[in-house]
């Protein structure tokens, strides 16, 4: 592994050290790649692509293989590690293939920012969302959420912006009465709206 990357080369001891749980690395497909899979015990949490970039290529990380219960307890706390991680423009993907309610709400075209993974890497401090749910050969995956670290304050009053104008056209339609998932996300659209000042 070659990781020329400070926040994203450190990972690996930084994530063992602060959830406090067993990191296994290995190498990836080349050298500016590796893989960590977070282990509780011995049952493996979660796996996180790691891409340390190379010019002109920006860095990025992707979780998938994730076990909900367990990840669920350390979700924000990775999320946070791994903002503070990645320099500003570079991307996280996660996969929400095992959230239900992420699921859902995606399915009904709700902006990832409602969504209960999205709304959790924006209080996390991602301002830029893209839903992949049209893969497009065999290495992309499974279906994730793209959130973006802001290049700079003029890119991120434009993705507050588009947030803002995204939570708007929600709030303004609630597609089914009385149902808990709708009813939640429209809840962190009022809370987005609160948070960004929209």
């Amino acid at each position: 592994m070659r990781c020329n990357h400070e926040g994203l080369g450190a990972l690996p001891r930084r994530v063992e050290e602060e959830l406090k749980v067993e990191v296994q690395t290995r190498r990836g497909r080349f050298a500016e790649e590796y893989n960590m899979e977070l282990y509780k015990g011995k049952d493996r949490v979660v796996t996180v692509k790691v891409f340390c970039g190379r010019s002109p290529y920006r860095g990025w990380v992707e979780l998938y293989n994730i076990e909900e219960e367990p990840f669920r307890e350390m979700e924000e706390e990775l999320y946070k590690i791994l903002y503070e991680a990645l320099k500003p423009g570079e991307s996280i993907y996660v996969d929400y293939s095992w959230d239900r309610e992420t699921m859902r709400l995606v399915d009904m075209g709700i902006p990832a920012e409602a969504t209960r993974i999205g709304f959790k890497l924006l209080t996390t401090g991602f301002t830029w969302f893209k839903v992949w749910y049209y893969p497009e050969g065999f290495m992309e995956g499974n279906v994730k959420i793209q959130a973006e670290k802001a290049l700079d304050e003029k890119a991120r009053a434009r993705h507050v912006e588009e947030i803002c104008n995204n939570i708007k056209t929600l709030t303004l339609k609630p597609n089914t009465v009385g149902d808990d998932i709708i009813r939640a996300a429209l809840e962190r659209a009022l809370k987005v709206k609160e948070l960004l000042g929209c």
